[in-house]
């Protein structure tokens, strides 16, 4: 007759999952992005990889193994299920230290802890231990009593006298240390991020307090330093585009319409991302306008997708996507095709003439592109 599985209650998965979620969310959002805050941690070559996402994987998945417990009335499966469990708490330990590693905390210690290494390093790792020059120190092995809800082995050890001796534990005892020891390094781990976030915050305020007061030059080496995932929206978005437009706003009013978006664009960023970490920080969920068509803020005006600006008039049927293909240098929705359809507007005309004679230059294709794609919006066409 098969021996039917039963099981204890383990660890309480959902709060601690909770909060490794939330170190997921901050890896990826600000220490994966931010050089800022990369140089706040032990960031190295492993850390550009996936190794933090398989690392939470690995732990995630750790904890739900531990959900349920099993109990075996029958000694030599208790045995199979008492290594493998311990093993997982085992591992667990480890991967909370390669976390407080990674966010420079020492690593963990307390009594739950040491518990729970030595009963996998004496029932798992070293049933028979022996130091340096091979000198024995101790010895173990199960009893017939170790099933159900016990563990029990006998241990003989050098510090006895070699005197057999029971060890004994119940797995609720175990699984509620094992517990604690998560929750506690995990909420540690997190304050630790957040107090790393509050500085990155903190800079990210006292660069927008300054904005009006930095030249150009300033408010661009400012970006590269705190926030330069803001010039990965547009290959427009360089140092050498921008003091290129800078230096020629005077020359034509394009220049000029990139140079002001590049502010008005940086600044609303600042601004959502400075607001997203307080609310990261204080723990709340995101809330959304159910009245917004719009959640998120645009990236910046030189994109595709730039956010809307002016309010448009009724538009020709299909001019956004025939507006889209001319970014792309479509064959057919091409340049040709708007110089051809607006050819009665002189102010449209000029600027797609110019496009025209830029088709191989990028950087002046495309910064002429925007500055059309304001030219069609102030008409009421886009």
């Amino acid at each position: 007759m098969s021996t039917q599985a039963e099981f204890t209650k383990g660890i309480d998965k959902t709060k601690i999952i909770r909060v490794s979620e939330k170190i997921r969310e901050a890896w990826n959002d600000y220490f994966l992005e931010s050089q800022y805050c990369q140089k706040q941690i032990n960031f190295g070559p492993e850390e550009k990889t996936n190794y933090m996402g398989d690392l939470l994987n690995y732990f995630d998945d750790t904890v739900e193994l531990l959900e349920r417990i099993p109990l075996k009335s029958n000694y030599q499966l208790a045995v199979y299920d008492t290594v493998s469990v311990l093993q997982l708490m085992y591992i667990g330990q480890d991967l909370i230290d390669e976390l407080r590693f990674v966010f420079k905390m020492p690593q963990s210690s307390g009594a739950d802890k040491l518990l729970i290494r030595t009963l996998r390093n004496e029932l798992t790792g070293h049933p028979i231990s022996r130091g340096k020059n091979n000198n024995f120190i101790s010895s173990v092995f199960f009893t017939r009593n170790s099933h159900g809800e016990v563990i029990e082995y006998l241990r003989y050890h050098k510090d006895k006298d070699y005197k057999p001796e029971v060890i004994r534990h119940q797995w609720s005892e175990l699984v509620r240390m094992h517990e604690a020891y998560l929750l506690v390094n995990l909420n540690d781990i997190f304050a630790t991020i957040k107090s790393k976030l509050k500085r990155y915050q903190n800079q990210l305020v006292q660069f927008l307090e300054a904005f009006p007061k930095l030249s150009f030059e300033g408010i661009v080496t400012k970006t590269e330093h705190l926030f330069e995932t803001f010039f990965e929206h547009s290959s427009l978005c360089s140092r050498s585009n921008l003091h290129h437009f800078y230096q020629n706003q005077d020359l034509h009013p394009r220049y000029k319409h990139c140079i002001d978006c590049f502010l008005r664009d940086l600044n609303l960023d600042l601004l959502q991302v400075t607001a997203d970490l307080k609310q990261f920080r204080a723990d709340e969920l995101p809330v959304l306008n159910p009245q917004s068509d719009h959640q998120v803020l645009t990236k910046i005006a030189f994109t595709e997708s730039s956010g809307k600006v002016f309010t448009a008039k009724p538009m020709q049927s299909n001019i956004r996507y025939h507006f889209s293909k001319l970014r792309e240098k479509h064959p057919v929705f091409g340049i040709e095709y708007f110089i051809e359809s607006y050819q009665d507007d002189p102010v449209l005309l000029c600027e797609m003439k110019h496009m025209q004679s830029a088709i191989a230059d990028d950087r002046e294709f495309y910064c002429s592109y925007e500055y059309l794609r304001h030219l069609f919006t102030i008409k009421g066409l886009l």
